[in-house]
Order: structure tokens, then C-alpha cells, then sequence
């Protein structure tokens, strides 16, 4: 009998990706998603060919216990999140309410009784420059705010595994978002010119496609709870990888060079995940993903 998993965020980049590779690792997949979600395609097109998928739409979160208690869910994987980098006022009330108040509500509307591991996302916007907890910004604190109230849920809940993934930049096929691979993607098939702040920016990026493979594993392989790294061996900066693409290119990536101020580069120390290694390389994967998109 297939085990179940619930997903919390599965219409965004990587819930895709993450929800397609579990189907085929033959895994009962549940999706969490809101009534007002923008991207109910994947659900409806997802659901449409694979008999082992359920989406459970939802209006707010006082619905979550009638939805999910009576469900023998085995695993939990928290993709859900609200990012802004600059909040305004306004943004105080989404972002609380999608990072610490849903995630909190899916989390203990769970029955804990087949609960096997919680896997929760987290990022590298909890350290503004040190390997101490230093928020980068709000939504790092209300990230930090959650991983304080799992530790209440670790303690009384002896038989679950809890784990905090941290993740920096992903990269990958069919990618909207407005990242800069993505941004670099579209802009090169639009003939159109892509705008870099600066001549220092440099990101860790990671093929999302190893991301899933790296939770499928957290799923299979017997680890202890606590907080683990995903990440690239190396950070990428991204106008040498532009000017060493274009070397291999006919039709040259084009760009605007600004020299705007960047925030310092994060490059905290954590363990990574057991049992797990970074494989991709971004030089490869942009060319490859320039020359299918063109």
C-alpha cells in the first residue's frame, strides 16, 4: 500500500517538480491548496493522470482540522511560504499568516499517529552575515518564528522525525519566476537584454530537479531530526557565467551591467543533508536550457 504525503505549497516551482517525482516514486501524494490559488492548472491537469493524486482545496485555515485529521498522512513536506524581501505594512498579515499561522495550523491539525517526518523548508534568510541567527529581513524571522514552534511539536511528538531543509537559489525547467536564470531564460528568447545589479553578485544555485531528489531522500533514508543544508558546492557569480556562456554561443545572452549596491553574500556553515551531494553544474545547465528554449 503506498504511503502518504502531504504537500503544502505544490503549485509553486518546486511543489511541481517535487509532486511529479514523488507520484513516480509511487507515493500517495495529498496537495494542500487555497481556494484562491492562481495556479490551479497543475492541479486539475495533475489530477487527470495519476490516480494516486488528491488535492484538498481550502478556504482558511479554522477548515484544516474537518480536512486533514481523519487522514492517515505519513509524511508532511511544508512548502509553503511568503516571500517578500522589503516588506511594506500591508505585507505584515499575508506574510504571518502564510509562514507561521498556516504552517502552524497544517502542523497540528495532522493526526500525529502515522505522522513519520515533517520536513519543513526553511532559508538562508535567517542569516544576515554569521553563522548565528541574524534575519536577513522579516520573512526570515517569521521562518525562524516557525522553526521555534516545531521544536514545541518535536518534544511532544517523540515518534516523528522533524526536519528544517535550508535552500538558497533553484534553477529549472519551465521556471516563472522571477529569478534570474529564469529572467536570463526569458529575456534571451525574447531577444531582449537582461539587467544585472552589479559585477559582484553571486548566488548558489541548484538545479531543482536535485532539490526533489534530495527530499525524496530525506523521506527513504533514516536521519536524525534537525536542520540540513541542500545546497551547490560553489556560489556562481553571474556575469562571468553570462560571459562564459556566451563563449559557447552563437546568439549571445545580452545584458545590462548596473552598479547598484547588493547585500553581502550569505555563506552560512550547516550540515548537509546525510546521504546526499550536490551533482548539478550551472555552466552546463544554462547552456543546455538556452539552446531548448530558443
Amino acid at each position: 500500500m503506498a504511503e502518504c504525503i502531504l504537500i503544502t505549497g505544490a503549485t509553486g516551482f518546486i511543489g511541481q517538480n517535487l509532486t511529479r517525482l514523488l507520484l513516480a516514486l509511487d507515493f500517495k501524494v495529498i496537495a494542500l491548496v487555497r481556494e484562491s490559488s492562481k495556479n490551479k492548472n497543475f492541479i486539475k491537469k495533475t489530477k487527470k493522470k495519476n490516480n494516486k493524486f488528491y488535492p484538498i482545496y481550502f478556504k482558511d485555515v479554522k477548515s484544516l482540522p474537518n480536512k486533514l485529521s481523519n487522514i492517515k498522512i505519513n509524511y508532511v513536506i511544508n512548502l509553503a511560504t511568503k516571500w517578500v524581501e522589503k516588506h511594506s505594512y500591508n505585507d505584515l498579515i499575508s506574510i504571518i499568516n502564510c509562514n507561521i499561522l498556516f504552517t502552524t495550523a497544517v502542523l497540528d491539525a495532522v493526526s500525529k499517529k502515522n505522522l513519520k517526518k515533517f520536513i519543513n523548508v526553511s532559508t538562508y534568510a535567517l542569516f544576515k552575515d554569521s553563522n548565528n541567527y541574524n534575519p536577513y529581513n522579516l520573512y526570515g524571522a517569521t521562518k525562524k518564528g516557525f522553526e521555534d514552534i516545531i521544536v514545541y511539536y518535536k518534544n511532544n511528538c517523540k515518534k516523528t522525525y522533524f526536519y528544517n531543509l535550508y535552500l538558497y537559489d533553484s534553477y529549472g525547467k519551465k521556471d516563472n519566476r522571477n529569478k534570474i536564470i529564469a529572467k536570463i531564460l526569458k529575456d534571451y528568447k525574447s531577444n531582449k537584454k537582461t539587467t544585472i545589479l552589479s559585477s559582484k553578485v553571486e548566488l548558489n544555485l541548484l538545479d531543482v530537479k536535485e532539490i526533489c531528489e534530495a527530499f525524496a531522500l530525506s523521506l527513504r533514508k533514516k536521519i536524525k531530526s534537525g536542520n540540513y543544508l541542500i545546497k551547490a558546492k560553489n556560489f556562481t557569480n553571474i556575469l562571468n557565467l553570462i560571459k562564459k556562456t556566451n563563449t559557447k554561443l552563437n546568439k549571445k545572452i545580452k545584458f545590462k551591467l548596473l552598479n547598484k549596491p547588493i547585500r553581502k553574500k550569505i555563506d552560512f556553515r550547516m550540515n548537509l543533508l546525510p546521504h546526499w551531494k550536490p551533482k548539478s553544474c550551472i555552466e552546463k545547465d544554462i547552456y543546455n536550457l538556452l539552446n531548448e528554449n530558443n
